[in-house]
């Protein structure tokens, strides 16, 4: 997925023109950022149809109450945070939900650290494959935080606003959730090679 990044001016202006009833507006957002979500929802629920209906729920939602909604910087950001809600309400009951991390490989990690480089470090077909059962291991927060710094490239105070954390927590999270899966991949890789 292309990264986008908000246009924080146009955005605030888009959204005013919104409120106030403007269709043209509204079908410029529609346009704009119906791709991103839907592609930001099968990360969390790889079922198209489910995903579809929700970002339609989103925009209805949105529609309806467009008069009485605030302020909008950024609408992806937005956009991104209503989808969330909507998909984990209808989810909080299906205990079936399992994020599926193969998507996590569809696209190429940025701002690579010292410890982000775990995720290129994984050269071949069996050390990828491992890493996805790892990834697929780890609490639904920490796979979460991982796709949206690596897969959506959204800051910190993104995440955070997003997940309902503070900023540290967020970088806390990401940071144990990197050094869980390290540990995990050097231990199987080492005892893989010894064995």
């Amino acid at each position: 997925m292309k990264h986008i990044t908000s246009r924080v001016g146009d955005d605030k202006d888009l959204w005013q023109r919104f409120k106030k009833g403007d269709r043209n507006a509204f079908a410029r957002i529609y346009k704009d950022y119906y791709m991103p979500l839907f592609n930001y929802g099968i990360k969390i629920r790889n079922q198209h149809e489910f995903i579809k209906d929700c970002i339609q729920e989103v925009f209805y939602d949105i529609i309806r109450h467009h008069e009485s909604l605030g302020d909008v910087k950024n609408i992806l950001l937005y956009l991104i945070t209503s989808l969330r809600r909507k998909i984990f309400r209808k989810l909080r009951s299906d205990f079936s939900f399992k994020c599926d991390t193969l998507l996590y490989y569809n696209h190429q990690f940025s701002d690579e650290g010292q410890e982000e480089a775990v995720f290129r470090e994984q050269d071949d077909y069996h050390d990828k494959d491992l890493l996805r059962t790892f990834l697929d291991q780890l609490p639904r927060r920490q796979k979460e935080a991982l796709l949206m710094k690596f897969y959506l490239n959204f800051d910190y105070e993104d995440i955070a606003s997003l997940m309902e954390m503070n900023v540290q927590s967020v970088r806390n999270l990401i940071h144990r959730s990197i050094k869980s899966l390290r540990a995990r991949l050097k231990k199987e890789l080492f005892s893989s090679r010894v064995g």
